[in-house]
């Protein structure tokens, strides 16, 4: 039996603009086009979705979203990636939010936290030491 995926939802209110905050991360497009409200990207293996408060789900729920897309949160998306020292250079040089920067940490991986354009804090990893 396969596993189970997670897919984590980012709600925002600028899909064009978080798309191209992402594009920039590496992800690629899976689902949806440019011009849609509920996109699924990839990068490796990490998944997300971006969408925007729209209409898609029960009245209350939808409430709920729009009352919540804006907000700070202190959750951050953990994503692998190989290629963590190179993305962190892109990342600086674009003059992204760089939350934590690139540093070994005692638990045995080296990361670093970005913020998006709406607040969502990606911390991209990898195991530290010589690959």
């Amino acid at each position: 039996m396969a596993g189970y995926g997670v897919m984590p939802s980012i709600r925002v209110q600028d899909v064009r603009g978080a798309l191209e905050f992402y594009r920039k991360l590496g992800f690629e497009l899976q689902r949806g086009s440019d011009a849609d409200d509920n996109l699924s990207l990839r990068r490796g293996d990490a998944s997300i979705m971006i969408e925007k408060a729209a209409e898609f789900y029960s009245p209350g729920y939808n409430e709920a979203i729009r009352a919540r897309v804006g907000t700070p949160s202190a959750n951050a998306l953990y994503m692998e990636a190989e290629d963590l020292e190179e993305l962190y250079s892109m990342v600086t040089q674009a003059g992204f939010k760089v939350v934590d920067p690139l540093a070994d940490r005692e638990w045995g991986q080296a990361e670093f936290t970005v913020e998006d354009p709406e607040g969502t804090w990606l911390t991209f990893w990898k195991v530290a030491g010589p690959s």
